[in-house]
């Protein structure tokens, strides 16, 4: 008795197991905002500080939000975020005259149920 329960407990556990190790995470639905803000910080950093392997050059602004507009339907995960800074990332090179001026960007949410980052697909100094 004390057997079969050890293997059925062995089995369970196995399949679990398997069954938390093949659970792909989820990614975030298709997102696009545009924000208007002030720049207040303007750095070149390392992938490896947000976790992107190869190591590779990102460019970080940060933007005081002053506005957002969700392009289309889809949503707008920075509506909460106004008045408050908040860092984006682009692998696209940035001129340092941005920080301390206006901004509009169109940016993107990029991540799953575990974290993600904003992303700079657009961005003109007004």
């Amino acid at each position: 008795m004390m057997r079969r329960l050890t293997v059925v407990f062995c089995v369970s556990l196995f399949f679990t197991l398997l069954m938390i190790g093949s659970c792909a995470s989820v990614p975030v639905i298709p997102n696009e905002t545009i924000v208007e803000g002030t720049v207040s910080e303007y750095a070149i950093v390392s992938s490896r500080l947000v976790g992107i392997q190869p190591e590779q050059v990102l460019y970080r602004i940060t933007i005081y939000i002053e506005t957002t507009k969700a392009v289309g339907n889809g949503p707008d995960f920075l509506g909460g975020k106004i008045g408050k800074d908040v860092p984006f990332y682009t692998r696209e090179k940035l001129p340092p005259q941005l920080f301390g001026r206006k901004v509009q960007a169109r940016v993107q949410f990029r991540g799953d149920e575990r974290g993600g980052l904003f992303w700079v697909r657009d961005i003109e100094m007004r």
